[in-house]
């Protein structure tokens, strides 16, 4: 038998299913995490979550799923000892029990919030920061739809309150990671404000992994993030950990964040993280200086 007699069905499926998941628009992160299901029309089919990202995820079904593609579904994901609900759509299915599904995001803050649960399978130093402020966020409820999050009490009791005395509750609740940012807005956003107005802003760009530099300008600024404009058009993606570097009004700015989205090229939403309470009055005292200046001039 020769090499090629020798491939099998099944080889020619999971090539073909990996083809098809390496299709996405957005990177995947392999976890192959037990626990999860896919449901449909009543049924429910246990699944093991093999790769996730922010546009959808890949499972396999214990069970044969019949429907095939362009089914609509719920997907119950378990995550940083949560449980995510997803509405999402079929794309493949495959005689492995794989199947593709395509995630249809609520809104935009949904869809940024479960960017902040997976820049945790990424960068590890950040896990208990972003998945409280996902948790916080996902729980507000005046902030418009947000992800499904089942929470179990005691996470969310250790997210809240991490092992501090009670003499220190203040103290812990001052250094509280900001919730993410749903869209850092040029003008405004989360009471920012914009550049536009108020000339250019040198600022320097840190890839955190490999210490590559890229400058740029400030294009918005508010407590949770920042928009920045790179010179040269930003092909490192989204959910790398970066620093961002700026002066403003006499204060020196480096800030950790993570890129949550690039818009044409050039255009990046960043989040900020691990901002201790003397960086948050900073930039809100930054914030109100630019804001009575702009006042002062029109």
């Amino acid at each position: 038998m020769n090499a090629i007699s020798a491939i099998t069905g099944e080889d020619r499926e999971r090539g073909r299913a990996a083809r098809y998941r390496d299709r996405r628009d957005y990177e995947r992160y392999e976890v192959n995490t037990p626990g999860g299901s896919l449901n449909y029309k009543g049924a429910r089919f246990p699944c093991l979550i093999v790769d996730i990202s922010l546009s959808g995820c890949c499972v396999r079904s214990e069970i044969p799923f019949h429907p095939g593609a362009l089914a609509n579904v719920e997907m119950v994901l378990p995550i940083h000892g949560m449980f995510l609900r997803m509405v999402g759509t079929t794309q493949w299915v495959t005689r492995e029990n794989l199947i593709g599904v395509r995630f249809l995001h609520g809104s935009s803050r949904a869809k940024n919030q479960l960017a902040g649960l997976l820049t945790c399978l990424v960068d590890k130093t950040a896990a208990d920061a972003v998945r409280a402020a996902v948790v916080h966020a996902a729980a507000a409820k005046n902030s418009g739809p947000g992800l499904a999050l089942e929470i179990p009490e005691a996470l969310l009791l250790s997210l809240n309150h991490p092992e501090t005395p009670p003499e220190k509750e203040l103290e812990a609740e001052a250094s509280e990671p900001l919730t993410p940012a749903e869209e850092p807005a040029q003008e405004s956003g989360k009471g920012g404000v914009g550049m536009g107005e108020m000339g250019d802003w040198p600022a320097t760009l840190q890839l955190v992994k490999d210490g590559s530099h890229a400058s740029g300008s400030l294009a918005g600024l508010n407590l949770e993030g920042c928009k920045m404009r790179t010179a040269q058009p930003f092909v490192s993606g989204i959910h790398v950990r970066v620093e961002v570097e700026f002066q403003m009004c006499g204060l020196h700015f480096r800030l950790v964040g993570v890129v949550d989205d690039v818009r044409d090229k050039n255009m990046l939403d960043i989040r900020f993280l691990e901002m201790s309470r003397r960086k948050q009055e900073e930039i809100a005292e930054v914030i109100a200086e630019l804001k009575a200046s702009a006042k002062a001039q029109h």
